[in-house]
Order: C-alpha cells, then structure tokens, then sequence
C-alpha cells in the first residue's frame, strides 16, 4: 500500500471535522458544571488526567490493532481471541493506572488544600469508576475504528486516533459528572 500525504488528509479531513464539533460540545458540558469544579477543584485537576489516560491506553491498543490487522495477525472480528486480549489488557492496565493517580492526586490535592473535606474514599471511587468507564468506552471505540476504517479500505492509521480522542475527551468529562451527582458530592 502507497501512502500520500494527499489521500491522508483527504481521509482524515471529514473525522477531524466531526471531531472539532464534538469537542465544542465537550467544552460546553464543562462550562455548564462550572460551579461544581469551583468548588470541588480537585475534579477540575483530575479531568486532563482522566482524559489523557483513556485517550492513550486507547490510542495504544489501537496502535496494536491496526499494527495486527496490517499484518494479519488481528482479523477484523470482533470474536478475534488476540482483539479480546488486548482490550482485557488495556481495561486492567486502565484500572490499575486509575487507582494509582487517584491517590497521588488526592494526596497532591490535600497537600495543596483542595479537597475541600471530600474523603480519600470517595475520592477514589469517583475517579476510578469515571476512568473505568472512560477505558471500556475509548477501548470499544478504538476497535470499532479500527475494524471498520479496515473493512472500508480506509487506512486504520488515520482514523483511531482522533476517534479515540474525541471519544475520550466528551465522556471523560461527561462519566466525571454522572458518577459526581450519582454519589451525590456536588448536592
């Protein structure tokens, strides 16, 4: 297969351009929740640590699965057994990761005093429920891009990444806020 800068920009112009319009909205999830992260501002210092996290155990297992459809080693099935280990693999990776910056994040966030008396536990637990969910959802898809990029004749390549992005940026901020209200901090 013969790569050109031509046919990349051409097959990644319409996806960069969805993409932008889904971040606006992202941004405006934010902006309407404003109040909460003023008084909370330890989600406000979690959310680019949510986000990048799913956006990179996605963007790594799509690197893996476009690597492996490439070269025949991932078929472009969602029984595939080597698909399903990655993405187990990415979602356990996900959640230990989670847990880790958690705490480090509290424990920076009370050094600092911005915790405002919210404890560790709950802490924790909204932090990993959010990433948790964020690495299933970047994770689904990272390989829904990757399969269906492949079966369109579309290079892979040029497609999960900025897929995996805006997905991981909208619902992290999102999940944050659901699991926020359903445990009830804000209120």
């Amino acid at each position: 297969m013969i790569y050109s800068y031509k046919k990349i920009i051409k097959n990644s112009i319409p996806i960069l351009f969805v993409a932008v319009l889904i971040e606006i909205f992202a941004g405006s999830i934010l902006q309407g929740n404003q109040n909460l992260l003023i008084i909370f501002p330890i989600f406000l210092l979690s959310i680019p640590v949510i986000n990048s996290v799913g956006g990179n155990i996605g963007s790594v297992l799509g690197a893996r699965l476009t690597s492996g459809l490439h070269v025949g080693y991932v078929s472009a099935n969602l029984k595939d057994r080597k698909m399903q280990e990655n993405l187990l693999t990415a979602v356990i990776i996900g959640f230990f990761t989670y847990t880790i910056l958690a705490i480090i994040i509290y424990y920076g966030a009370s050094f600092a005093n911005l915790t405002n008396n919210m404890t560790i536990f709950t802490f924790i637990t909204i932090f990993v429920a959010t990433g948790f969910l964020l690495i299933c959802a970047v994770s689904l898809s990272s390989v829904l891009a990757a399969f269906i990029s492949f079966k369109r004749g579309l290079d892979p390549d040029d497609m999960v990444a900025p897929v995996v992005t805006t997905v991981g940026d909208v619902l992290g901020i999102l999940f944050l806020i659901i699991i926020i209200n359903l445990i009830g901090v804000g209120i």
